[in-house]
């Protein structure tokens, strides 16, 4: 039989109706919401890491503790920070592996053995990274040591001076130079990111889009993404115009400090601009 129109669909609704109403047993409670969440919550092995909780007391609370550990370290060491974000990440992160170990002495040894090698992968992660973050410091302090004696500079020792500041910034730099180079001092790479770098150490004069555009053939060459042109005098007019059509970075005397600041990280102590410029 066909059926059309708004009866047909009042009908296929009351049928509906009833064949749930014949599936429920007497009195039994509607399925809400709350019950739907309640069964979903068990797919979760994990609970959620209390931080001013002083002990983990199940294996529930050691997997939240975990999955706590991983973010942190990955927010510790993969932002941009203040001094007090980093102290409190820097404790919480000690808290939960000290916490972590009071409970794997405490369960089963074969249980404990189960995780003791995720702790322990969990340790080395966070040590490489404290690695990796006073090397970065200790490169950028001696970049930030050269930028007050910049004046006194050759420019081979200015060559070496921009690759250590990309250096603190986190690229790995190839140094070039010498005769031959096609305008290409640095070779950088940061991932997938490559890039070159033309230094010019001018402690007068300016650089025009003559100069640019001669280096953005060598950007091509090199098959980069982009490139940086850093000097210490200015950029003219015409060059800092062709630069925003081009994929070229410009760093003049004033966006070295930026940049040497930057690479010492959030809070760092400001010095005087130097005098050449």
């Amino acid at each position: 039989m066909e059926c059309l129109g708004p009866q047909c669909a009042a009908t296929v609704l009351e049928w509906l109706r009833a064949r749930a109403a014949e599936g429920e047993p007497a009195g039994a409670a509607p399925t809400t919401p709350t019950t739907g969440a309640a069964r979903q919550g068990f797919l979760w092995k994990a609970a959620p890491y209390q931080e001013d909780a002083p002990a983990i007391t199940s294996a529930a609370e050691l997997a939240g503790a975990v999955e706590h550990l991983q973010y942190a370290v990955f927010r510790r060491y993969q932002n941009q920070l203040t001094r007090a974000e980093r102290g409190r990440l820097d404790n919480s992160i000690e808290n939960a592996l000290f916490k972590i170990d009071r409970y794997l002495l405490r369960i089963d040894p074969a249980e404990r053995a189960l995780h003791e090698a995720e702790a322990a992968r969990i340790r080395e992660e966070v040590r490489d990274h404290k690695d990796r973050v006073e090397r970065l410091r200790l490169q950028a302090r001696r970049a930030e040591l050269k930028l007050a004696q910049l004046t006194t500079l050759s420019p081979e020792t200015f060559e070496e001076f921009v690759g250590e500041l990309f250096e603190a910034m986190g690229y790995e730099v190839a140094q070039v130079g010498g005769t031959g180079d096609e305008g290409i001092d640095l070779h950088l790479r940061r991932g997938e990111l490559r890039a070159i770098v033309q230094c010019k150490y001018h402690k007068r004069g300016v650089v025009g889009s003559p100069e640019l555009q001669k280096f953005l053939g060598s950007v091509h060459h090199a098959h980069a993404h982009k490139g940086f042109f850093v000097t210490t005098s200015t950029f003219s007019l015409a060059a800092e115009k062709f630069s925003v059509d081009h994929p070229i970075e410009l760093v003049d005397g004033p966006r070295i400090v930026e940049l040497v600041t930057e690479a010492m990280g959030p809070g760092a102590r400001k010095e005087a601009e130097p005098s050449w410029f």
